[in-house]
């Protein structure tokens, strides 16, 4: 809650629309073990729960916050600016000995780990786009007669651009097996 009121604050002082302001977090979950198939079982048991209640290596999840202006003049009610907040949040894992491993299992979980990293960044790149294409759908809503019916539409096609990059992360991680056609796997 206290998060979404910052968002939310931050988003009425910010005057006209622009580059979206994002806040990336990333948490860590700690696994062990000295090979890579104790390390895979760590990660399929200790990874964070998709949207399926399944563990992966990896998770991230964005949420978008939009706030925007518009004004009435005349019989027109037209929109004037937007402002955009994009929460990111990655769950990375962490494996506990990594310096005490063998060279091999290093430079696999290396490979892994970078490999995974890139996968979840293509998930933040799905919020940054979508970000940006909700500024561009919301101010192009056409002006119409009241306000009211004004928020409605802007508010439409702005949902309309989440469900739509929603959509295309469960389609990225289909065609990469959640990364792991990818590199994103130590065995």
């Amino acid at each position: 809650m206290r998060n979404i009121l910052f968002v939310l604050a931050v988003l009425i002082s910010v005057p006209a629309a622009g580059e979206p302001l994002v806040r990336l977090h990333t948490s860590y979950y700690y696994i062990d073990g000295a090979s890579a198939t104790v390390l895979a079982a760590q990660l399929d048991q200790n990874g964070p729960v998709g949207s399926d209640g399944k563990h992966y290596a990896g998770r991230t999840r964005w949420d978008i916050q939009w706030k925007f202006r518009h004004e009435q003049k005349g019989t027109a009610c037209s929109m004037t600016d937007i402002a955009i907040a994009v929460g990111i949040a990655q769950t990375m894992p962490k494996w506990r000995g990594e310096e005490k491993g063998a060279a091999g299992l290093k430079a696999l979980w290396t490979k892994f780990a970078e490999a995974l990293q890139r996968h979840e960044d293509g998930h933040k790149e799905h919020g940054m786009k979508a970000a940006k294409e909700i500024e561009a759908a919301v101010l192009a809503v056409k002006p119409v007669s009241n306000c009211e019916d004004l928020e409605l539409a802007a508010s439409t096609a702005a949902q309309a651009v989440v469900t739509k990059y929603q959509a295309l992360d469960e389609e990225y991680d289909r065609k990469t097996d959640h990364g792991r056609n990818r590199g994103a796997t130590l065995l």
